[in-house]
């Protein structure tokens, strides 16, 4: 009797993975379709919590019409239940960005033969590491409103500033000191 009680519990739960597997994969194919409409590429897993609730998880890169990622959720999940009957309880978003090449200077190690201590234990071969030049990408990374001609930056006093905004200066306020 044992053996057929375990056999059927084993089957039970063998049924009841394969169900579960079933749902996770029509919910992540339904996410999958909903951002396919709207030509966003992605991946899309769905996985079941503990409490037998659906997460799905959706990594995109970076994407204009994702920027308020929250805001689509609920048409998201309106589509899953429509498409697929499951109740999606979370989305979880990752938007990955490519890495970026380094600017920082490669390291030149001094070769061991070649450097003699002095007296005091001094080296006296320096090594000099190469300059690092700016790369021609660091000027995407400006903000165009700063480059208008009519944006203007300057110092001004704080008596100044109080006369244009129309309050009144500070007692323990001091002009700022000039090199």
């Amino acid at each position: 009797m044992g053996m057929i009680g375990t056999g059927v519990v084993l089957f039970a739960h063998t049924r009841r993975d394969k169900r579960r597997e079933a749902r996770e994969i029509a919910v992540a194919k339904a996410a999958q379709e909903y951002l396919a409409r709207y030509k966003i590429r992605g991946r899309t897993i769905a996985a079941t919590l503990p409490d037998e609730s659906i997460a799905l998880m959706v990594e995109t890169p970076p994407h204009k019409k994702l920027r308020f990622s929250y805001i689509i959720e609920q048409p998201i999940k309106n589509f899953i239940r429509l498409h697929t009957g499951v109740e999606v309880a979370r989305i979880f978003w990752r938007f990955p960005l490519p890495p970026r090449p380094s600017q920082t200077a490669e390291i030149q190690y001094a070769d061991p033969s070649t450097i003699q201590l002095d007296a005091g234990g001094e080296s006296t071969t320096v090594v000099t590491p190469a300059p690092v030049s700016p790369s021609p990408e660091s000027d995407d990374d400006e903000d165009e409103y700063f480059q208008h001609q009519s944006y203007h930056i300057e110092e001004v006093s704080w008596e100044d500033f109080s006369t244009v905004s129309g309050g009144d200066a500070p007692d323990h306020v001091s002009e700022p000191v000039k090199k």
